[in-house]
């Protein structure tokens, strides 16, 4: 009945859904059709295809054009810039020409500072404080006046005094007053300073055409450049307009020149010559000295060469200028092509926008119908179906009737056999009734054969712990005793003691206990004994237990805080020994970091362990078994491990190369190099009295040599103004350690 029921059921449910699918695919034709109207009337709104594409074509074009425009404008832009870069490039090589004739000023400036402290410390005050003079101040004369030639330096060199040479030139006497002041009399500097005389024409006393037949070139004045004020003290006090300077020609003519120019002095290539007057007669008296060689003036600036490059300079800043407003020009004509690109694009891009769109609404359009058709093909005919369902209904029914029938005839069939099966049943009540009492009576008996079996256990346990006292007894006993065994006596009143109960063992327990009492004769002195020692027993067992507990405390604190800090030590160590098998692998030998444990904590330590021979077995690094250059090599690779892990502004290494074989010495170089330059390293200080040859060097390295030792000529007052010549000493000390080994 179930299964015709459910038959019934699918057949029904089954022609309910082809309803309900042929409404949904009505309702699904409805919507698309209403959707292909709204499409094809938006798609009437819209421009033609064929005119978007005119008009997308025709920006395109446009946009073609312009860039080709803008491509052009960018092509000068190119031109311009590399012009631009060509003319920097100029000015920064002018710029460079500049600065290193520039540098002489710093150059004399220095050689002052080595030679003339005091006067090199009035410059840089003057320099700070010029604004408080009313008048011209000029710098010493040997850093205001220049030589052009420096062949002529030496001429005015040999011309100038010392004191001169150095000497500060004023135009106001109160400005010079004021500066020594300040300098002289407060800061108890060693200076000089000069008043310049008032302006005056100073010409010549023998004209120059008259003197060239001589091989006179011309006068000193005209070989220097110099502010006014110091040309004015110059011509004033040193004559230097009357100074003639001649040629090598000249000293073939000396007699001749010597009766034209009676008094003052005049110059030849090597010689000086002063004449004057003898004031006891008419006659000439001439000195003759050599021209000593220059040191002060010999750093000279070519003018005319900063001039050239001053104009070439303005030239290219004009040039520039120049460029930078075509530049500009161009960049401004560029942003309006990219503007109105941009604009073109944009008109472009919408048109892209309307055409998709206007595609992808056919599509739509399309793709709608095309569904519309397909659902039209799946149309269900609900009279066929209904057909169909009535049909399999009927089939069900019949089914059903004849079922019916089979099962009254199997009714009556099962009425016969429950009546046999009823009186079996009974029977087997009974038995289960009677099986169900035995069960009862087992489980009873159970129970008391483990309550019988309990006490037993019980029992014998007793009589365990009784034997247990009783050994522990016959111990003590035999302690007090001394391990006196019963006499024969004894064991024989022991045989003859019969106790049939604890009570009976009591009674006559107190009944010896009276009698003892009697006799007086306890001693009592054991009896105390005893009991002090089982309250010693008692606290001494309470001390051990406490201790434990403070044990375990303390062992449990000491894990935590080994915890705390031991994995990070391994960690450590594991990088410190990776690092140093490493370097060591380097140099091809053998090495490694270890952490060296005991359990006194204040014998921890770090143990390396290194192999320098193939032979060898891997030893500890020790102070009595490797070498000095072993153990030099192990120091320094081990202090290279270290680098990444501490922190600090530098590290100081004295001498760790001595001993050293040249091998390893340029090997530990190498890898000392290369991990202290890294950057973000510490700063390392190599200190050495000698360094191998042809040794790698890099950029962040700086080499400092120390010049200290008898080949050092020694400083004194009369050469302090020499300067120092580093070629000059590597020779001579080589001469002399070449000239030393001859001897050797």
């Amino acid at each position: 009945s179930s299964g015709i029921n459910a038959e019934y059921g699918e057949l029904t449910e089954e022609f309910n859904g082809k309803v309900v699918e042929v409404q949904e695919r009505k309702s699904k034709m409805d919507a698309l059709e209403r959707e292909v109207a709204a499409y094809t009337q938006e798609l009437g709104d819209m421009p033609d295809s064929r005119q978007l594409m005119e008009k997308h074509n025709t920006i395109h074009k446009e946009v073609k054009e312009v860039v080709r425009k803008a491509a052009g404008v960018e092509s000068k832009l190119s031109e311009l810039f590399q012009e631009g870069r060509e003319r920097k490039s100029k000015l920064t090589t002018l710029d460079s020409q500049l600065k290193r004739l520039n540098d002489v000023s710093n150059h004399k400036m220095e050689q002052l500072r080595r030679f003339e402290r005091d006067t090199f410390t009035a410059v840089e005050w003057l320099r700070e404080h010029r604004s408080e003079f009313q008048g011209e101040v000029l710098e010493p004369i040997q850093l205001s006046v220049n030589v052009p030639d420096p062949t002529n330096a030496k001429y005015l060199e040999n011309v100038i005094s010392r004191n001169d040479r150095k000497a500060f030139v004023f135009e106001r006497k109160e400005d010079l007053n004021k500066f020594m002041r300040e300098l002289r009399d407060k800061k108890r500097l060693t200076i000089n300073s000069v008043l310049a005389p008032q302006p005056t024409q100073y010409k010549p006393r023998y004209p120059m055409d008259q003197l060239q037949r001589y091989g006179f070139v011309s006068y000193l004045s005209e070989l220097l450049d110099c502010p006014p004020l110091a040309k004015r003290y110059l011509c004033q006090y040193y004559q230097i307009h009357n100074t003639p300077i001649g040629s090598r020609e000249t000293e073939n003519h000396i007699d001749a020149v010597n009766k034209i120019i009676t008094s003052g002095v005049f110059f030849t290539p090597t010689n000086r010559y002063a004449n004057k007057k003898s004031r006891y007669g008419s006659d000439t008296i001439s000195q003759i000295g050599p021209v000593r060689e220059v040191r002060i003036f010999n750093l000279t600036i070519d003018t005319s060469k900063v001039a050239d490059i001053q104009r070439e300079q303005a030239t290219l800043q004009t040039e520039l200028q120049g460029i930078h407003k075509r530049h500009d020009e161009l960049t401004s004509e560029l942003q309006k092509f990219k503007e109105v690109d941009a604009k073109l694009k944009k008109e472009k891009s919408d048109l892209q926008n309307q055409i998709r769109y206007r595609e992808s609404v056919e599509q739509k359009i399309s793709s709608r119908r095309n569904k519309i058709q397909s659902l039209r093909e799946q149309n269900i005919d609900l009279d066929e179906e209904k057909a169909k369902k009535d049909d399999g209904i009927q089939k069900l029914l019949s089914s059903y009737v004849q079922m019916q029938s089979q099962v009254l005839g199997h009714y009556v069939e099962f009425e016969g056999l429950l009546h046999a099966k009823n009186q079996e049943q009974v029977g087997k009540i009974a038995a289960l009734v009677a099986v169900n009492l035995a069960e009862e009576d087992l489980k009873n008996s159970s129970t008391e054969l483990e309550r019988a079996q309990d006490e037993l256990q019980d029992a014998e346990t007793q009589c365990a712990d009784r034997k247990k006292d009783a050994k522990k007894l016959l111990t003590d006993i035999r302690n007090r005793t001394g391990h006196i065994g019963p006499t024969d006596r004894q064991k024989r009143l022991f045989k003859e003691f019969t106790v049939n109960s604890l009570e009976d063992l009591d009674t006559q327990l107190n009944e010896a206990k009276a009698m003892a009492d009697c006799t007086g004769t306890e001693d009592t002195q054991v009896i105390e004994e005893y009991n002090e020692r089982q309250q010693e027993i008692m606290n001494y067992t309470r001390d051990v237990e406490s201790n434990q507990k403070r044990l375990a405390y303390f062992e449990a604190t000491i894990k935590k805080l080994r915890n705390s800090w031991y994995p990070q030590l391994n960690d450590m160590i594991d990088k410190i020994n990776t690092k140093f098998r490493t370097f060591f692998g380097n140099i091809n030998c053998a090495g490694e970091v270890l952490l060296s444990e005991h359990e006194d904590y204040d014998k921890w330590g770090i143990d390396l362990r290194v192999q320098f021979r193939n032979s060898d077995e891997m030893k500890r690094l020790t102070s009595s078994y490797q070498s000095g250059g072993e153990k030099s090599v192990s120091t320094i690779l081990y202090l290279l491990s270290l680098q990444g892990l501490t922190e600090c502004p530098f590290r100081v290494v004295d001498e760790i190369n001595q001993g050293m074989d040249p091998r390893n010495e340029r090997k530990v170089f190498e890898m000392m190099a290369n991990v202290a330059t890294i950057s973000g390293t510490s700063q390392y200080f190599l200190i050495t009295p000698k360094l191998l040859p042809a040794l790698d060097y890099n950029d962040k390295m700086n080499i400092l040599g120390i010049y200290n030792g008898e080949g050092l000529e020694e400083n004194t007052h009369d050469n302090l103004e020499q300067s120092f010549d580093h070629d000059t000493l590597i020779e001579k000390v080589r001469f002399r350690m070449t000239q030393s080994q001859v001897v050797a």
